[in-house]
């Protein structure tokens, strides 16, 4: 099925549609051949931290995780948009003191953890955020240990032409088959560069994760990704989380992961698919919509555990008091 038209997720506030989003999304079979579609799979845009999971591939196949000792929980982290949680931060502290990392090569800027909670009692003994409650630390920390293991000095790693990004470049440019040195780039949220790829690549590139033609060592350290992510999945964002819960409640039937900007991309290993999702306006909440109400066409998610995810799957629109006043949906047609 495919359709040139987006996906429109509307809002309603009582029986009025406030507003409208466009959502454009690519599915794919396990060796990257687009087998559905909704609006334009050239669609030009930043995976941003969406594609994580690629990321991590050097992590693995350098032999650094295995020169570090690290566990699933650390890749799974190496993968994440962690929420800051207490759990979080002990992981990362401990795979700093596995690889003899220092909070002084991390570039990415500390912030208050997005798990609220976590950042209350961050406020209440007025303890600082360390770089490690910045959401991307994990991805940093495979990107330093990366670097260490091979003997290369970490210092300015976030740069074009340090060995890091060039290392990224090539495995991006292998998995999406898109040439990342050919491609428009800016700079991330965490300070390392982001490329603006067709949305069809990014789906291409998830399909790594389920590739039977992948090369014995990529499809190896593929597979261990995508265990430590599956068997894993609060360390990949937390408590309550849309991306946590999906994986949860699916055990690993679907495997998705967010960015910023209304990107999400996914694998259902079972399904032999891979997709990527992406709101027009950068709308998060019209993507979640979207990615659930995929997930259960694609059979990611059954009926039952779709209900079960209402929350996330079918969120309403509430005023400060708590009360329901709308709703977000898949727009009727």
């Amino acid at each position: 099925m495919a359709s040139k038209q987006p996906l429109v997720i509307e809002v309603l506030r009582g029986p009025v549609v406030e507003s409208l989003h466009q959502v454009m999304i690519v599915v794919v079979n396990e060796v990257g051949s687009v087998i559905q579609y909704w609006g334009h799979p050239q669609f030009l845009t930043m995976p941003r931290s969406a594609i994580k999971m690629l990321q991590a591939l050097p992590l693995i196949e350098s032999g650094a995780a295995d020169k570090f000792n690290l566990e699933d929980k650390h890749i799974a982290l190496a993968c994440s948009s962690h929420r800051g949680e207490k759990e979080h931060l002990a992981a990362l502290a401990q795979w700093a003191e596995k690889a003899g990392l220092k909070e002084s090569q991390f570039v990415c800027g500390p912030h208050l953890p997005y798990h609220e909670e976590s950042a209350h009692e961050m406020i209440r003994h007025n303890h600082k955020p360390t770089v490690f409650c910045n959401n991307c630390a994990g991805k940093h920390s495979g990107i330093i240990s990366t670097c260490l293991h091979l003997g290369e000095d970490p210092t300015g790693y976030e740069k074009y032409d340090h060995n890091a990004q060039k290392r990224l470049r090539k495995v991006l440019t292998e998995t999406m088959r898109v040439d990342h040195s050919k491609v428009p780039y800016g700079v991330d949220g965490c300070g390392i560069p982001t490329y603006a790829v067709p949305l069809q690549a990014m789906a291409v590139g998830m399909s790594t994760f389920i590739n039977p033609k992948e090369a014995p060592a990529r499809r190896a350290a593929a597979a261990r990704i995508l265990h430590a992510v599956k068997t894993h999945p609060f360390y990949i964002s937390g408590s309550d989380n849309f991306a946590t819960v999906v994986i949860e409640k699916s055990q690993g039937r679907a495997v998705i992961k967010g960015g910023a900007e209304g990107v999400f991309c996914g694998v259902l290993p079972e399904k032999k698919v891979a997709f990527a999702v992406k709101a027009a306006d950068g709308a998060g909440r019209a993507a979640q919509v979207a990615t659930a109400s995929l997930l259960l066409k694609l059979g990611g998610l059954s009926e039952d555990e779709f209900k079960a995810l209402s929350k996330h799957t079918m969120p309403v629109i509430t005023n400060w008091r708590g009360d329901t006043v709308g709703q977000i949906r898949i727009a009727k047609v």
